[in-house]
């Protein structure tokens, strides 16, 4: 699997990739996200925060990053992370090795701009996704419930979240040349 910028083009699989985790969301009795507009998304897209993964040609999954996230992780804010937001599958598919790409994308990113570690948030109720994030190296910062925000979507407003944190890796040393 491969991790490339999402185009245009790609807006119908990103709707379903979408539509899916929404109905997931609900057969797990979670919270769940709004339809995002096309508008919304293509601005995602002309900005450069929206990625697709791909299996060969055909897309796996879909999610954004930002690299600063104040609204949400307020206090703990310092502008050294890189924020993985909205991870789903594409409709249709298992999910196996999706968080692998992603999160190997990601740590690679981490290392090219320096940054101190990977960022995630998820609905606070949702212990199962919180522990697979534990299983995958995130740790639990805290919980914040946030209030009524012009800078988030609505669905935000009133939720309370689980902030997870995965320190960067350190870069791998070359062999040293042998005698």
């Amino acid at each position: 699997m491969r991790v490339e910028p999402a185009a245009p083009a790609d807006l119908p699989a990103i709707h379903a990739a979408y539509a899916d985790g929404r109905a997931i969301q609900r057969e797990q009795g979670s919270s769940v996200w709004p339809e995002f507009s096309d508008s919304a998304i293509l601005n995602e897209i002309a900005a450069g925060h929206l990625f697709c993964i791909r299996d060969g040609d055909e897309l796996a999954g879909v999610f954004s990053v930002a690299y600063e996230d104040a609204a949400i992780w307020g206090e703990h804010e310092r502008g050294a992370h890189i924020y993985l937001h909205r991870i789903a599958r594409a409709a249709g598919r298992e999910g196996r090795g999706l968080m692998d790409a992603v999160l190997a994308w990601a740590r690679d990113e981490c290392r090219l701009r320096r940054c101190a570690g990977l960022r995630m948030d998820t609905w606070a109720s949702n212990a199962a996704l919180i522990a697979y994030y534990h299983r995958l190296g995130f740790n639990l910062v805290g919980r914040r419930r946030l209030g009524s925000d012009p800078r988030l979507p609505a669905h935000y407003h009133g939720t309370e979240l689980a902030l997870l944190e995965q320190p960067a890796q350190p870069m791998q040393a070359p062999d040293a040349p042998r005698a």
